[in-house]
């Protein structure tokens, strides 16, 4: 867990709804939540206020979720952020880079706080 007290939640997704659907229920369980529409947002939140996990959609409109990954993996402040990929789409084996948890989507709500919460305990 952070030092900055309850988990904290970076949600990334394009779409206006997928984050606000994630978001309500992280925000129920007791969880402060930042939201981020698109990758270079994603990045300076990330980077600013260091969240224990992100949800971070794979298709965003300039910096994808892949690219987002390698950055904040390669930065040792931001490495021990847990990233939970949302995608629709496969990912690719050997070009991803390391992420903590794939998710596919649809995804629901619930699954999605499940993984939250399984990466707040390591």
């Amino acid at each position: 867990m952070s030092a900055h007290g309850p988990g904290y939640v970076l949600v990334v997704d394009d779409l206006d709804e997928q984050r606000e659907i994630y978001g309500t229920i992280l925000k129920h369980a007791g969880l402060h939540v930042l939201e981020a529409e698109d990758g270079e947002t994603a990045l300076h939140l990330a980077r600013a206020h260091v969240p224990d996990v992100m949800l971070l959609d794979v298709c965003l409109p300039d910096v994808d979720g892949f690219e987002v990954t390698r950055r904040l993996k390669a930065d040792r402040r931001t490495r021990p952020i847990s990233i939970l990929l949302l995608t629709a789409g496969a990912v690719p084996q050997g070009g991803a880079p390391a992420y903590d948890e794939f998710l596919s989507k649809p995804v629901q709500p619930r699954e999605a706080l499940a993984a939250v919460r399984r990466h707040l305990r390591h």
